[in-house]
Formats: structure tokens, sequence, C-alpha cells
């Protein structure tokens, strides 16, 4: 999640928290057949008992933020996996795949990723990691920019390398920049042994922009907005997942095949 969307919720589970603790305050503060008349409290100390109580107990704003999380993040990860089994054609039979690992694996994993993200980024050595040490998964990598013009023609220049069989490398150099303009592509492409002439040539292929535009069409019709996400099998996973947490998924989805 990134930082402006943690604050946006933070506010609005401190807006939720006052709205009860003042609506709280008011039913206690109502009477009863049976008592006599409550004396009503201003609005001065109403914000005055809200205010001490979320000073003294910030705590409850992020639990109230970290359970909306996880509700609407289950609720994210059952849509994507309804959805992935109606369009499963078009998310694990694509026609002519980027693929890392063993082409031959017997567990595969689909990630939707940006150069730019954060979050890719972060990832990118645990899942190289996973493909060494296990020697059996299928990676399939689905170039989907989404934050800038940058990430774009990142993703068309990694596609464009496939022909000089340059793509991992490449996509790995380019996972670990720290500026993706221009001039720090080709520089990178360059660093990595990748002819820039003909990459420069091979980037205007239709195809190219054909296979971004399918992979984009793909994640809309799935509901998949932020990167990365990832299927491992046909379980989805949403956000950044550590070394631990692929592992346990390739687990299940190994367990879970035909014997």
């Amino acid at each position: 999640m990134d930082s402006q969307r943690t604050v946006t919720l933070l506010l609005a589970a401190a807006v939720v928290m006052v709205v009860a603790v003042v609506a709280a305050l008011r039913f206690a503060s109502a009477p009863s057949d049976a008592e006599a008349p409550a004396v009503a409290m201003n609005k001065a100390d109403v914000e005055k008992i809200v205010r001490s109580y979320l000073l003294e107990h910030p705590e409850v704003i992020f639990e109230a933020v970290d359970k909306y999380q996880s509700m609407e993040n289950d609720q994210r990860v059952s849509l994507l996996k309804d959805r992935a089994k109606e369009h499963a054609t078009a998310l694990f039979k694509e026609p002519a795949p980027i693929v890392a690992g063993n082409p031959n694996g017997d567990v595969t994993i689909i990630e939707f990723f940006d150069y730019r993200c954060p979050y890719c980024k972060k990832v990118k050595k645990d899942v190289a990691d996973l493909l060494k040490q296990d020697g059996n998964i299928r990676l399939v990598l689905r170039e989907f920019p989404i934050l800038s013009p940058e990430s774009e023609m990142a993703a068309i220049a990694a596609i464009a390398a496939i022909p000089q069989g340059k793509y991992w490398d490449f996509h790995m150099a380019l996972m670990g920049a720290e500026e993706l303009s221009e001039d720090s592509i080709f520089q990178i492409a360059k660093e990595t042994g990748i002819d820039v002439a003909r990459l420069k040539k091979d980037m205007e292929k239709p195809e190219i922009a054909k296979r971004l535009k399918e992979t984009q069409d793909l994640a809309r019709t799935l509901g998949i907005d932020s990167t990365p996400t990832f299927f491992v099998g046909d379980e989805p996973l949403i956000g950044a997942q550590s070394k631990e947490e692929l592992k346990k998924a390739v687990a299940t989805a190994r367990k879970a095949q035909p014997s």
C-alpha cells in the first residue's frame, strides 16, 4: 500500500472512531424512563473526551485500518480467483509467454509487474532466489507498466531484448535501477551486453505494443490494479510477498496437483 492511501485510511478510521465515540456518549447520556433526565454534554465536552481517548489509545486507529485492509484484501483475492477461472485460457495459456526458471516446471508462477514499482523491486531478489533454490518452478513474466511513461518504455525495451537472449539479465538490471529515463534504460541495456541499435529497432515492432495491450486488457478484465500481483498455480497473491510466503504458495500448489 502506498503512503497516501495509508494516510487516507488512517484519517477515515479516525473519523469512524470519533463518530462511534460520540454516538456512544450520546447513548450513555440519554435518559431512560426509570432515570432522571441526564445533563446533556456540550460540543466542547464531547471533543475533549474524544481527543483524550484517541491520544491515550491511538493503536485502535491502526487496528481498524489493519482490519479493513485484511477484509479488503480477502475480497480482492476472492474476486481475482473467480475471474481467473473465467479467463483461464488468457491467463494461463498465453501463446508466447516470457518464461524464466524451468520452462517445464511443475508449478507456474505468473507475475504482473512494473519496473518502477517499489514493491516489485523489493521482491525481485526473493523471486530470483526461489527460482535458484527450486529448479521446478516456471515463472511467467507479464509486463504490466501502469505507473509512468518510463515504465512503459522499460517494458518495451525488455520485451525487445528477447531476440538477443538477454531478457532475464536486462529484466533484473531494470528492476534494480534507481532511474529509468530513456538514456538510463539504453545505458543499462548496453551494460547488459545488448546491441542497443538493434534493440531500438526491435522496440518499434508492432507485436510488442500488441503484447502490452493484451496484458493491460487481461489485467482490467481480471481486476488487477496494482503491482506486483502473482498467481501461484491458480491462487492469486496481491502485493510484495516474502520468499517464505512464495515457497508456501508453491508447496500448496504442488500438493493440490492430481497425483
